[in-house]
């Protein structure tokens, strides 16, 4: 288990209650008002964790798989009860169950090293039509999360052309970045979270 599994695990009980994760509350609806979806869409949640998006998105549609590398993360999303989330602790680069209509993700991206094989993921994951959209932090300097190491922090935010230009490498289209949140943090600062919607052909 790698240091950023067990900060996780060993966080997840209390995860909801952060000032931070009740912060992030804001994002869902925000999310949801630039990402079209239909009663019999399956979607897939990226870095899932307790659940912020896959519970918003689940009276929505007709599945969700809640993809996680952390077991405790995802238990107490299960715990929560709803019958079409389907939790699945794994890697995403270890293949996934199925195809999708859209991948929703909320600051996970940077906790994966390799993002342009990410977008790759993403891309072949998705049916026809299918749309991604992903919520992370605009380009920072690193103190957003302080021990960086232990929570396997590998981006400090993401400079919005970088990402675009690995989206359109794996073939998504229409890419569009807009400021979602500004994150009040506890060091005084404001840092800005933006989405970024594709879609692909």
């Amino acid at each position: 288990m790698t240091a950023a599994h067990s900060h996780f695990d060993t966080a997840a009980r209390d995860w909801d209650q952060r000032p931070m994760s009740q912060q992030l509350g804001a994002v869902p609806p925000r999310l949801l008002a630039h990402l079209p979806l239909a009663p019999t869409d399956h979607v897939l949640d990226f870095g899932a964790g307790t659940g912020l998006l896959a519970t918003q998105i689940a009276p929505l549609v007709e599945q969700v798989t809640a993809l996680d590398m952390s077991g405790a993360m995802l238990q107490v999303l299960a715990d929560k009860g709803f019958a079409n989330i389907t939790p699945h602790q794994g890697d995403i680069f270890a293949g996934l169950p199925g195809r999708y209509h859209a991948i929703v993700s909320c600051m996970a991206l940077h906790h994966v090293a390799d993002t342009t094989a990410l977008m790759q993921a993403f891309a072949s994951a998705l049916h026809p039509g299918g749309r991604v959209a992903l919520v992370d932090l605009y380009q920072e300097d690193g103190s957003f999360h302080g021990d960086n190491e232990a929570k396997g922090v590998h981006h400090f935010g993401f400079a919005p052309q970088a990402l675009q230009a690995q989206a359109e490498h794996a073939g998504l289209r229409d890419v569009a970045f807009t400021e979602i949140l500004r994150m009040q943090h506890r060091n005084g600062r404001e840092y800005p979270l933006f989405l970024m919607t594709a879609r692909k052909p």
